[in-house]
């Protein structure tokens, strides 16, 4: 079996081996961020004593298993079965304000040139918005956010930084998002939070999750 059509949360997915150690869940069709949370929340009310990991991206989301304790086509079976009358708890997710100095932005000039906005106007429509965590990667702790106002739409840049610092927040498209780790990036910097959002000396590493709110607070240096 290289994939396998199943349904769950009333939502239709391709379930792929991923490796050895791992299925992914792939969404069939239009699927919200709002579906992957709640399915994602489903799974891992399950309590799978094999299940090491759960990775929700936009459209997917990547289970990671101990293999000492069953495989990706058990792994499969396990999600077929799950009810979809069960409704997890998301209550846990959390409301954060950011405070970020927009005057630390890089990239003023071309964000301004891109949107045709002034720099006020940008810092205004940025934390007017109330985003979610849509999805976290590609490096730990990075946070992609949805919600970001379109009029902010600036295409990445063309040649990427060799090292965009932590607490970067960055606009990529249409979406707006937060540097946990110095790092190479093309995202357009448009401010500096102090915030610390990854500490791997902490349980759990993250500050933010998975379906948590953020507010942007803009402040000077």
């Amino acid at each position: 079996m290289v994939s396998k059509s199943i349904v769950l949360n009333g939502h239709k997915w391709t379930a792929k081996l991923l490796g050895e150690n791992a299925v992914l869940l792939e969404a069939q069709g239009e699927v919200s961020t709002t579906t992957i949370h709640q399915t994602t929340a489903l799974i891992e009310a399950q309590d799978f004593p094999y299940l090491l990991d759960l990775v929700p991206a936009y459209t997917s989301i990547a289970l990671i298993i101990n293999l000492l304790q069953t495989d990706v086509y058990q792994t499969i079976s396990d999600l077929e079965n799950i009810p979809d009358t069960f409704m997890p708890d998301v209550s846990s997710h959390k409301t954060h304000h950011i405070v970020v100095d927009y005057e630390k932005g890089l990239d003023w000039l071309e964000v301004k040139q891109k949107t045709g906005l002034s720099k006020t106007e940008i810092i205004e429509r940025h934390c007017r918005a109330e985003y979610r965590v849509a999805m976290m990667g590609f490096l730990p702790g990075f946070i992609y956010l949805e919600g970001m106002d379109i009029a902010l739409t600036c295409p990445r840049k063309t040649n990427p930084r060799i090292r965009v610092p932590a607490g970067a927040v960055g606009i990529g498209g249409t979406q707006t998002g937060i540097y946990a780790l110095p790092s190479p990036g093309g995202w357009q910097i448009i401010g500096q939070t102090d915030m610390t959002l990854f500490d791997p000396q902490q349980l759990p590493p993250n500050q933010l999750n998975v379906g948590d709110t953020v507010k942007f607070v803009a402040i000077s240096s």
